[in-house]
């Protein structure tokens, strides 16, 4: 079967390899189909080539979508459905995910949509299509049926993750990301080798992979890097996972291969403050790990509690230190706006940003996205938004953000504004950042973070 994954199109500054896609293609592939990938936060969208592609073939029509890109995930589907009734048009993704009734009410256009993981669960699908199997096999599948909506719950989740094909990375343009990668060696390409998240971060939704942590085997990582350097060229690569170091000894492991194996490539991964110690990050810096992102949050222990980090103000000064002393840059998000939050502690989370030596910062006003405790406390608050577009994440503010706390949206934007422009504009960080410059890449690196400072 010719299948057609699509990635729809939006506004957004993080433009980075589909890897859900990618992954669903591979795995798509194994079962003997023919995917394509278009991705249209890459590429300009255009109905007529669009339409081209549909013409060439092709039987199943799939879409992801995030929060933020619902609405045009849904407009592709209708446009789709109009001009080819007689296909069949799947959607996927968190927010179909976590909303799935009332997403495929709004979906005229969506046959079916099909929850979390996908890469099993698409090729059983594919078989009821061809009548191999039945509606009681389907896993996790919502569709309808006469005027009621039916939701199958998902069954599990994929639990070797090394059984999965790597990214079917032959099917996008890779080196076309590369530019919108913040890297500092190019081409620069993704990674993920985990899965699921334990803890329990009121902001955070798990709807693809759940509560419980999944990873890939040192080797099976190992032998994707080797393939991504050999075959393609990547110089660095930028770990997706939401907490890289939780198996300490899966990353040791890994370390040490790279090591043996001499396998010159940088990286960079985000973790958590709670999950390093010296050792290990020494051990990540010898093995070409150069930046690691913290998620910090607030510099106020009330607001951590409040937000469920499961850390304090000690052990990110402590991270912060050890990382440091490992000769390892570091990137610490932050976010403004949390229920409970006062302009005070607002102020509080600026000066402490500032205040830690970090190199680099990132700010962001919480937004309450399905899924999340957050978004229960928003509903109780009716503050849930009308246009998932109006979503504020760092440098890619909307106007119309909806405050959760005591402040209005329009103070909380002028917070976003002075929070980088205090932390980026300082006179010792400017001299700091210029005595660091090695290369001509390190210049255009600098410029091209100081023209999206401009801008805000």
């Amino acid at each position: 079967m010719r299948i057609l994954l699509i990635n729809p199109p939006g506004k957004t500054s993080f433009i980075s390899p589909p890897l859900g896609l990618m992954y669903l293609a591979a795995s798509l592939r194994t079962a003997g189909h023919q995917p394509l990938i278009l991705d249209y936060l890459l590429e300009k969208f255009d109905k007529d080539s669009l339409f081209k592609t549909i013409n060439q073939g092709v039987e199943l029509i799939g879409i992801t979508a995030v929060s933020p890109l619902i609405k045009n995930a849904l407009y592709l589907a209708d446009l789709i459905k109009k001009n080819f009734p007689q296909k069949t048009i799947i959607l996927g993704g968190p927010h179909p995910t976590l909303l799935p009734k009332e997403t495929l009410k709004k979906a005229r256009g969506v046959d079916y949509i099909i929850k979390g993981e996908g890469e099993k669960k698409l090729n059983l699908f594919i078989q009821y299509l061809e009548g191999k199997k039945s509606k009681e096999d389907l896993d996790g599948v919502v569709f309808r049926d006469k005027n009621k909506i039916i939701d199958l719950p998902q069954k599990g989740f994929i639990e070797n993750l090394d059984e999965l094909p790597f990214p079917a990375r032959d099917l996008v343009p890779l080196k076309q990301y590369s530019p919108h990668l913040e890297s500092r060696s190019k081409p620069a390409t993704t990674l993920i080798t985990s899965r699921g998240c334990p803890f329990h971060c009121i902001y955070c939704s798990k709807p693809a992979f759940g509560n419980q942590f999944r990873a890939r085997s040192p080797e099976n990582i190992l032998k994707e890097m080797k393939l991504l350097k050999e075959t393609r060229g990547i110089k660095e690569l930028i770990f997706y996972d939401d907490s890289f170091t939780l198996d300490r000894k899966r990353i040791i492991k890994l370390c040490e291969l790279l090591l043996a194996k001499n396998l010159d490539i940088k990286w960079k991964c985000e973790t958590r403050v709670n999950l390093v110690d010296e050792e290990l990050l020494l051990t990540m810096k010898k093995a070409g790990c150069y930046r690691i992102g913290y998620g910090i949050e607030s510099g106020n222990q009330k607001i951590l509690n409040i937000l469920k980090k499961g850390i304090t103000i000690e052990e990110i000064k402590k991270a912060v230190k050890m990382t440091k002393k490992a000769g390892i840059e570091i990137l610490g998000y932050f976010m403004l706006g949390i229920p409970g939050e006062t302009e005070k502690e607002i102020k509080e989370t600026i000066n402490f940003a500032k205040g830690l030596n970090i190199d680099f910062a990132q700010f962001s006003i919480a937004t309450a996205y399905p899924g999340t405790e957050l978004y229960q406390i928003a509903q109780s608050q009716e503050k849930i938004p009308n246009n998932w577009e109006t979503g504020s994440y760092a440098l890619t503010g909307q106007k119309n953000i909806i405050s959760l706390c005591e402040l209005d949206s329009s103070a909380l934007q002028k917070y976003l504004k002075t929070a980088y422009r205090s932390f980026y504009f300082r006179p010792a960080y400017i001299r700091q950042k210029i005595k660091n410059i090695n290369s001509f890449s390190d210049v255009s690196y600098y410029l091209k973070g100081l023209k999206s400072l401009i801008k805000i």
